[in-house]
Protein backbone atom coordinates (compact mmCIF):
# COMPACT_ATOMS: atom_id res chain seq x y z
CA UNK A 1 0.00 0.00 0.00
CA UNK A 2 1.25 3.35 -0.72
CA UNK A 3 0.53 6.79 0.36
CA UNK A 4 -0.83 9.91 -1.69
CA UNK A 5 2.23 11.22 -1.61
CA UNK A 6 4.34 7.82 -3.42
CA UNK A 7 3.37 7.06 -6.79
CA UNK A 8 4.20 3.55 -8.19
CA UNK A 9 5.62 3.73 -11.61
CA UNK A 10 3.73 2.16 -14.79
CA UNK A 11 6.77 1.13 -16.83
CA UNK A 12 9.40 -0.95 -16.52
CA UNK A 13 11.68 2.04 -17.54
CA UNK A 14 10.24 3.86 -14.33
CA UNK A 15 10.41 1.60 -11.78
CA UNK A 16 14.31 2.00 -12.86
CA UNK A 17 14.56 5.33 -11.82
CA UNK A 18 11.99 4.39 -8.87
CA UNK A 19 14.30 2.39 -7.34
CA UNK A 20 17.46 3.65 -8.22
CA UNK A 21 15.86 6.55 -6.09
CA UNK A 22 15.13 4.10 -3.18
CA UNK A 23 18.87 3.08 -3.35
CA UNK A 24 20.61 6.20 -2.80
CA UNK A 25 18.46 7.66 -0.07
CA UNK A 26 18.75 4.74 1.36
CA UNK A 27 22.59 4.96 1.69
CA UNK A 28 22.13 9.08 1.86
CA UNK A 29 19.72 8.20 5.01
CA UNK A 30 21.88 5.70 6.94
CA UNK A 31 25.39 7.76 6.30
CA UNK A 32 23.88 11.20 6.91
CA UNK A 33 20.48 10.96 8.68
CA UNK A 34 17.49 12.16 7.35
CA UNK A 35 17.46 15.66 8.35
CA UNK A 36 20.79 16.24 6.53
CA UNK A 37 20.23 14.82 4.02
CA UNK A 38 18.34 17.13 0.80
CA UNK A 39 15.93 16.19 -2.01
CA UNK A 40 18.59 17.55 -4.53
CA UNK A 41 21.58 15.63 -2.65
CA UNK A 42 19.28 12.69 -3.54
CA UNK A 43 18.24 13.77 -7.37
CA UNK A 44 21.84 14.50 -8.32
CA UNK A 45 23.42 10.91 -6.85
CA UNK A 46 20.73 9.19 -8.50
CA UNK A 47 20.84 10.52 -11.47
CA UNK A 48 17.65 11.60 -12.63
CA UNK A 49 16.07 14.80 -12.98
CA UNK A 50 14.09 16.98 -11.18
CA UNK A 51 10.81 15.89 -12.44
CA UNK A 52 11.51 12.37 -12.74
CA UNK A 53 11.91 12.18 -8.88
CA UNK A 54 8.68 14.18 -8.21
CA UNK A 55 6.51 11.75 -10.77
CA UNK A 56 7.26 9.43 -8.06
CA UNK A 57 7.60 11.34 -4.74
CA UNK A 58 6.23 14.45 -3.38
CA UNK A 59 9.63 15.04 -1.03
CA UNK A 60 12.46 13.39 0.61
CA UNK A 61 9.57 12.30 4.08
CA UNK A 62 7.88 10.19 1.05
CA UNK A 63 10.63 8.20 0.26
CA UNK A 64 11.47 7.68 3.94
CA UNK A 65 8.38 6.49 4.33
CA UNK A 66 8.33 4.10 1.94
CA UNK A 67 11.73 2.29 2.72
CA UNK A 68 10.47 2.52 6.63
CA UNK A 69 7.52 0.72 5.02
CA UNK A 70 8.99 -1.81 3.34
CA UNK A 71 11.83 -2.40 5.91
CA UNK A 72 8.71 -3.28 8.11
CA UNK A 73 6.61 -5.50 5.63
CA UNK A 74 10.15 -7.32 4.62
CA UNK A 75 11.16 -8.38 8.04
CA UNK A 76 7.75 -9.17 9.13
CA UNK A 77 6.98 -11.76 5.89
CA UNK A 78 10.61 -13.83 6.14
CA UNK A 79 9.90 -14.17 9.86
CA UNK A 80 6.10 -14.96 8.49
CA UNK A 81 7.30 -17.44 6.29
CA UNK A 82 10.47 -19.17 8.54
CA UNK A 83 8.55 -19.79 11.56
CA UNK A 84 5.12 -20.90 9.84
CA UNK A 85 5.35 -24.17 9.96
CA UNK A 86 7.09 -24.95 13.12
CA UNK A 87 5.02 -26.76 16.20
CA UNK A 88 6.22 -24.84 19.47
CA UNK A 89 6.90 -21.35 20.39
CA UNK A 90 9.89 -22.09 21.56
CA UNK A 91 10.94 -22.80 18.18
CA UNK A 92 9.36 -20.14 16.60
CA UNK A 93 11.13 -17.93 19.24
CA UNK A 94 15.00 -19.52 17.97
CA UNK A 95 14.57 -19.25 14.17
CA UNK A 96 12.87 -15.91 14.23
CA UNK A 97 15.84 -14.22 16.15
CA UNK A 98 18.14 -16.12 14.02
CA UNK A 99 15.98 -15.12 10.75
CA UNK A 100 16.21 -11.10 11.48
CA UNK A 101 19.70 -11.63 12.74
CA UNK A 102 20.66 -12.48 9.54
CA UNK A 103 18.65 -10.16 7.42
CA UNK A 104 20.38 -7.79 9.37
CA UNK A 105 23.45 -9.32 8.62
CA UNK A 106 22.58 -9.26 4.72
CA UNK A 107 21.36 -5.19 5.16
CA UNK A 108 23.22 -3.44 7.68
CA UNK A 109 21.78 -0.50 7.15
CA UNK A 110 18.37 -1.36 7.86
CA UNK A 111 18.78 -0.55 11.32
CA UNK A 112 19.75 2.78 10.54
CA UNK A 113 16.84 3.47 8.63
CA UNK A 114 14.66 2.25 11.15
CA UNK A 115 16.00 4.17 13.87
CA UNK A 116 16.31 7.35 11.56
CA UNK A 117 12.74 7.28 12.66
CA UNK A 118 13.05 8.69 16.18
CA UNK A 119 14.32 12.10 14.17
CA UNK A 120 12.14 12.15 11.53
CA UNK A 121 8.54 11.50 13.29
CA UNK A 122 8.58 10.73 16.66
CA UNK A 123 5.00 9.17 15.96
CA UNK A 124 6.12 7.13 13.15
CA UNK A 125 8.83 5.73 15.47
CA UNK A 126 6.39 4.50 17.88
CA UNK A 127 4.08 3.52 15.12
CA UNK A 128 6.77 1.24 13.89
CA UNK A 129 7.66 -0.56 16.70
CA UNK A 130 3.90 -0.29 18.26
CA UNK A 131 2.80 -2.16 15.07
CA UNK A 132 5.00 -4.61 15.38
CA UNK A 133 3.73 -5.69 18.97
CA UNK A 134 0.68 -5.87 17.64
CA UNK A 135 1.37 -8.56 15.76
CA UNK A 136 3.65 -10.53 18.61
CA UNK A 137 0.86 -10.27 20.47
CA UNK A 138 -1.71 -12.39 18.64
CA UNK A 139 0.71 -14.71 18.67
CA UNK A 140 1.84 -15.08 21.55
CA UNK A 141 -1.66 -15.06 22.63
CA UNK A 142 -2.21 -18.70 20.46
CA UNK A 143 1.18 -19.85 22.61
CA UNK A 144 -0.68 -18.40 26.48
CA UNK A 145 -3.71 -20.40 24.92
CA UNK A 146 -1.68 -23.80 23.62
CA UNK A 147 0.13 -23.48 27.61
CA UNK A 148 3.44 -22.69 26.13
CA UNK A 149 3.18 -19.15 27.80
CA UNK A 150 2.70 -18.16 31.29
CA UNK A 151 -0.74 -16.70 31.35
CA UNK A 152 0.00 -14.09 34.50
CA UNK A 153 2.54 -12.54 31.23
CA UNK A 154 1.58 -9.45 30.15
CA UNK A 155 1.54 -9.78 26.50
CA UNK A 156 2.30 -6.30 25.93
CA UNK A 157 5.48 -6.19 27.69
CA UNK A 158 6.72 -9.93 26.84
CA UNK A 159 6.31 -8.40 22.80
CA UNK A 160 8.34 -5.41 23.19
CA UNK A 161 10.92 -7.34 25.91
CA UNK A 162 11.52 -10.02 22.70
CA UNK A 163 11.37 -7.08 20.46
CA UNK A 164 14.11 -5.82 22.37
CA UNK A 165 16.35 -8.79 23.10
CA UNK A 166 16.24 -8.85 18.79
CA UNK A 167 17.22 -5.72 18.42
CA UNK A 168 20.00 -5.73 20.40
CA UNK A 169 20.92 -9.30 20.08
CA UNK A 170 21.04 -8.03 16.65
CA UNK A 171 23.83 -5.41 17.64
CA UNK A 172 25.73 -7.30 19.48
CA UNK A 173 26.54 -9.57 16.46
CA UNK A 174 26.68 -6.76 14.10
CA UNK A 175 29.59 -4.75 16.59
CA UNK A 176 31.70 -7.96 15.59
CA UNK A 177 33.87 -7.69 12.56
CA UNK A 178 34.28 -11.57 12.20
CA UNK A 179 31.58 -14.06 13.58
CA UNK A 180 31.19 -17.81 12.60
CA UNK A 181 27.67 -19.44 12.24
CA UNK A 182 28.37 -21.79 15.32
CA UNK A 183 28.36 -18.38 17.45
CA UNK A 184 25.58 -17.30 15.97
CA UNK A 185 23.95 -20.58 17.29
CA UNK A 186 25.88 -19.80 20.46
CA UNK A 187 24.32 -16.69 20.91
CA UNK A 188 20.99 -17.55 20.27
CA UNK A 189 21.14 -20.50 22.12
CA UNK A 190 22.06 -18.03 24.86
CA UNK A 191 18.79 -16.17 24.07
CA UNK A 192 16.62 -19.51 24.54
CA UNK A 193 18.25 -20.36 27.56
CA UNK A 194 17.27 -17.38 29.49
CA UNK A 195 14.05 -17.55 28.12
CA UNK A 196 13.16 -20.46 29.36
CA UNK A 197 14.90 -20.46 32.82
CA UNK A 198 15.41 -16.83 33.66
CA UNK A 199 18.36 -15.14 35.10
CA UNK A 200 17.77 -15.30 38.62
CA UNK A 201 19.13 -18.38 40.40
CA UNK A 202 17.02 -18.47 43.15
CA UNK A 203 13.64 -19.57 41.80
CA UNK A 204 11.67 -20.39 45.35
CA UNK A 205 9.92 -16.68 45.20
Amino acid sequence: MTSNSIRLPKTQTGYKSFYRILKVSRKLFAEKGFLATSTNEIIAEAKVAIGTFYIYFDDKRAVYDYLLNDYSKQIRKIIQIAIKDLPTREEKERVGLKTFINFSRQDPLSYRIIWESMFVDHDLFQDYYSNFAKVYMKNLQTAVDAHEVDSNIDLETLAFMLMGISNFIGMQILFKDKISDAEIDRIVDQVIYFLKYGMFTNRSN
